[in-house]
């Protein structure tokens, strides 16, 4: 294996880490009285002013202003726009003290539609998701008609981390470069109904701590109940 496919085999392994250590938290603290999905209210995507967005996952003054704002929890917000035939989803970080976003998953489906899994952390994939049964091998670093930013890191640094027994938590710290969050692009064409389905599946640091949260709060991934709805003209 060379020096490169080591390195970012590395960063996969360590953003994984965190993603499946904030799974356990998540799933720890359900229930049997966690409560059905409930319904959310649709959300008229608004068509943009034509301001570009670089998915670059820093939100640079200007890109998200002609989008609307939806909070997703205390610290981070949601932000969606479209523009020109490609629809855009934005996940950010607004007080990086309370929340830093880390590798997440969004999922889209027309109304009786397939279940598409969008995955984010030092690598892209996506996932058709079946009803039930085993998930497909996602296919690292391939995506179609959408993309998104990776969450990148000092691999260099992250390396010399590992040599000295840091946490994979400690590396992904000390290591990740600067980002506000996720923001990802669309084809409208993916899904060329005027109704998209929506879930986002976010883990984050909260408060310091590794942890996760999901939106709409209850819905579940292999089923668009509860999902919120997104309508795009």
């Amino acid at each position: 294996m060379s020096d490169n496919l080591l390195q970012r085999a590395v960063a996969v392994v360590l953003i994984g880490a965190v993603a499946v250590t904030a799974c356990l938290q998540g799933a720890a603290k359900n229930t049997s009285d966690t409560p059905k999905p409930a319904g959310t209210s649709p959300v008229m995507v608004p068509e943009g002013d034509g301001a570009p967005v670089v998915t670059d996952g820093i939100f640079t003054a200007g890109e998200w202003d002609d989008a609307v704002p939806i909070p997703l929890r205390e610290g981070a917000e949601l932000r969606l726009k479209q523009y020109r035939g490609v629809v855009y989803v934005g996940v950010r970080s607004m007080n990086k003290n309370a929340v830093e976003i880390g590798p997440s998953e969004l999922f889209l489906a027309e109304p009786g539609g397939p279940i598409h899994r969008f995955h984010v952390s030092a690598q892209l994939s996506e996932v058709v998701l079946p009803p039930t049964g085993p998930v497909p091998a996602s296919r690292f670093g391939f995506t179609v008609d959408w993309y998104a930013n990776e969450l990148r890191r000092d691999e260099e640094e992250a390396k010399r981390f590992q040599k000295e027994g840091k946490s994979p938590i400690e590396i992904i710290r000390a290591t990740s470069y600067p980002s506000d969050g996720i923001e990802f692009a669309i084809r409208r064409s993916k899904f060329p109904g005027g109704r998209w389905l929506m879930r986002l599946w976010v883990s984050a640091f909260v408060d310091n701590q590794p942890g996760m949260f999901t939106y709409p709060p209850a819905a579940v991934e292999r089923s668009t109940d509860g999902w919120v709805e997104l309508q795009l003209k």
